[in-house]
């Protein structure tokens, strides 16, 4: 590699800018040339991306995971490499792809170029790279203001839940993964194509971006409590053990809602219920560190 495109989210710079300045020296020091794009808005970024034409070199995204996701389309489309300066707060694609949480080590990781296909999803007519949900996840998202995650870092999301959780309203989703079917009354679903999300949070400890399979995780309802409880299986990756909560995976998913729900996915909105849900394996390349591996030892 001798040659990359930074992409810099500016409101992701803040409190980073020292880190920063240090990851982009080490890179040049290294021998890659670096251009770089402040990105005005998601069409800017998109533009940035779309027009870069170094074959062999890789698109470095700084920001969080809706940073990230912002870029996934012209990224995949033109078929570029990825790799990620993690400047958010959850920076649970950085998690999955074993990249530091430091954004120094992550520009080493850069330097050291390993790369491998993962899986990129898809949600209708959405890419997603972490996990897409609808209900309890949707709303703690909209609960978290900028100032919260910057103050708090990954504890605004304990914030944000607590203060949904008075309010948050059951559904009755039916839903298909791979033939299976199933209909229920939730208060929470998503589909997880990476490992971690939410701050590190683990929805199957099986799970990697290398399996080409997505992961359904759908909460009926429940005591608020009994939920808090819960988030010990949700850290650890054994949710498939826990009560009140129906666990699959497959290749494609598919859901229908009463009424149309909103679907985010790596902390944007992308679309609402109805919804079709695939993997796509091997779909793009990424620059990765020591990628997390199934857990071999589970019962």
């Amino acid at each position: 590699m001798q040659h990359a495109l930074l992409v810099i989210n500016p409101k992701s710079r803040n409190g980073h800018s020292q880190e920063l300045t240090e990851a982009t020296d080490l890179l040049r020091n290294s021998g890659i040339e670096v251009e770089v794009c402040v990105t005005e808005s998601p069409s800017h970024m998109a533009s940035c991306i779309e027009n870069y034409r170094e074959k062999k070199g890789v698109v470095i995204v700084a920001g969080g995971d809706g940073t990230i996701s912002s870029a996934l389309d012209s990224i995949y489309k033109s078929e570029q490499t990825l790799a990620i300066l993690p400047m958010g707060t959850a920076n649970d694609l950085a998690r999955s792809l074993g990249i530091s949480q430091d954004v120094v080590a992550a520009a080493q990781a850069i330097v050291n170029d390993k790369r491998e296909r993962i899986n990129l999803a898809k949600v209708n007519n959405s890419y997603f790279v972490n996990v897409a949900h609808v209900g309890l996840g949707v709303e703690v998202t909209r609960e978290l203001t900028s100032e919260m995650k910057k103050y708090f870092g990954v504890f605004a999301y304990l914030g944000a839940f607590t203060s949904v959780m008075k309010r948050n309203k059951s559904f009755k989703v039916q839903i298909e993964a791979d033939g299976w079917k199933e209909s229920v009354r939730a208060i929470h679903l998503a589909v997880g194509n990476g490992r971690y999300y939410g701050g590190g949070n683990v929805v199957d400890d099986d799970s990697t971006l290398l399996d080409g399979q997505l992961n359904l995780f759908c909460l009926k309802p429940i005591r608020w409590w009994r939920l808090l409880l819960l988030g010990v299986n949700f850290r650890n990756g054994n949710l498939q053990k826990a009560e009140r909560v129906v666990c699959k995976k497959a290749r494609k998913i598919s859901i229908k809602t009463s009424r149309a729900k909103r679907i985010q996915a790596d902390g944007e909105f992308k679309t609402d219920t109805p919804a079709n849900f695939e993997v796509m394996p091997k779909a793009i390349e990424a620059v990765v560190g020591d990628m997390p591996l199934p857990n071999e030892n589970k019962d």
